[in-house]
């Protein structure tokens, strides 16, 4: 068991993001915006925390908080991270980013006018902001707070109601409530219970404010008759025979169910354990073949001078695969950097097995290449994004091609991959690789974007045909007047 002191604190980070999630399912916003900062504190790349810390903060109409959170962890993560789908689904969305703009700067305007002690200018700018955008929780407690200020009441009751529903645990909002219900006045201030008793059976409270019976509280409720001794007894009858069923009926049975499961537990871990064992000297096997097999391929190439030997098959050479082998052997003794893995993945992607004939040869090349490109996917994936996002088109297909190949299974590397193809106006490869992508990935956070990808490309191509027959035409005219 791993104890060291980064585990922990990823411990304890991953135990306060899942107290912050069940703060934020029980629109606990507040709390769950405090149990997800002290979970970034302990972890500050802890992505899933700072997603969610960002949604929560958007549900509360902090939308530049919310962007914050999101750009701070793509940062940090760039590999199928969700902040990529709330921001380009906030980014798509420019109607939510003109409202969230224009009620920033009504509720900026209402701050100042309040500054200024221009309330009733105040109320009018808050309410507009309220009104564009209705989650927004920071101006809804400031309005409340300025009609308590002008003793409205119940308008602020209505507004600080609605911004409690969006936070339950908001501390503000609920002094703001708590105030106002203290000077809001009740249509009948005295308690139900008491409206049943007589004018001569009440009194009048004047340190309380309120009625109250002369015979006292509990007597609202119980008859003055006293209970008889046989219902009494009766009770006590009664706690004694289910007293008596639990121990003698229920509780044998309960202690045989659970010995029965923990019996069964038993049987089910020692064949688990059994096969386990089994599967692990098994792989033992295994990998004391792999590396006699090893030791032979050394033997064998010991005595190989690379830079007098040249191997020939047809028009090719062995001088690129002995190459990768080498860095492949180098790689595998020492430890090594994410520069050296990517060159090596490339240089094994792009060896082509057609030109090695012999059979020993591919099963040796086809080997390396289940070792490293499992382990390079992600980095190339992210040397092929950074291209795209520098304009590099050419370098981010090639890179991104590769992503696709070592993990096939990427839905970010295709989608990728065609918005580089995209961007490089060669649509019919890019909408090859957006749909690949939806028959790869159907579930996808990316499946939202491919259908205005798709048309994007069709009017693309549409574009091109247009330019080329205009050139043409004005080809044609050329040659016509030179005639």
């Amino acid at each position: 068991m791993n104890n060291s002191p980064y585990d922990k604190l990823t411990k304890i980070s991953n135990r306060l993001y899942n107290e912050g999630l069940k703060k934020a399912r029980a629109r606990d916003l507040s709390g769950a915006v405090e149990s997800l900062k002290r979970s970034l504190l302990y972890k500050k790349c802890n992505t899933e925390a700072r997603n969610l810390l960002g949604l929560v903060y958007y549900e509360q109409g902090e939308t530049v908080k919310a962007l914050t959170e999101w750009v701070i962890s793509k940062n940090f993560d760039n590999y199928e991270n969700d902040a990529d789908y709330f921001l380009e689904r906030i980014q798509d969305d420019q109607n939510e980013l003109s409202r969230v703009n224009s009620a920033v700067r009504k509720y900026n305007l209402g701050l100042e006018a309040a500054r200024l002690g221009n309330y009733d200018t105040a109320i009018i700018q808050l309410k507009k902001a309220v009104g564009i955008f209705p989650r927004y929780l920071r101006a809804m407690k400031l309005l409340g707070l300025l009609y308590i200020r002008q003793e409205e009441y119940q308008k602020a009751k209505k507004v600080l109601v609605e911004a409690r529903a969006i936070d339950h645990s908001d501390t503000q909002v609920l002094l703001y409530l708590s105030e106002v219900e203290k000077n809001i006045v009740p249509d009948n201030p005295r308690n139900v219970f008491f409206q049943t008793q007589s004018p001569a059976e009440t009194e009048f409270d004047e340190e309380m404010g309120i009625e109250h019976s002369k015979k006292g509280f509990l007597s609202v409720f119980f008859n003055e008759n006293k209970p008889s001794l046989m219902l009494f007894l009766n009770l006590i009858f009664g706690v004694l025979i289910g007293i008596a069923v639990v121990y003698y009926l229920i509780v044998p049975s309960k202690e045989a169910q659970i010995r029965e499961e923990y019996n069964a537990g038993k049987v089910d871990y020692s064949s688990e354990l059994s096969a386990k064992t089994a599967a692990i000297s098994q792989q033992e096997k295994e990998i004391t073949a792999l590396r006699q097999q090893v030791t032979d391929l050394k033997s064998q190439l010991n005595g190989i001078t690379y830079d007098t030997i040249e191997i020939a098959v047809g028009d090719e050479t062995f001088s690129s695969f002995f190459d990768a082998w080498s860095s492949y052997n180098d790689l595998k003794s020492r430890e090594y950097s994410d520069e050296e893995l990517v060159a090596l993945s490339l240089d094994l992607w792009t060896l082509d097995l057609k030109g090695i004939r012999s059979k020993y040869a591919q099963d040796i090349l086809s080997k390396m290449r289940e070792d490293i490109y499992p382990l390079a996917a992600k980095l190339v994936y992210k040397q092929g994004k950074q291209f795209l996002d520098e304009g590099q088109l050419e370098e981010a297909i090639k890179a991104l091609n590769a992503a696709s190949d070592f993990d096939p299974e990427s839905d970010a590397a295709l989608y990728y991959l065609g918005k580089a193809y995209e961007e490089n106006k060669q649509y019919n490869e890019a909408i090859f690789y957006y749909r690949h992508m939806l028959t790869v990935a159907p579930n996808s956070t990316l499946r939202d974007y491919i259908p205005h990808r798709l048309e994007a490309c069709e009017e693309g191509i549409k574009a091109l045909e247009e330019e080329k027959n205009k050139e043409a035409d004005t080809q044609a005219t050329e040659d016509g007047e030179t005639e």
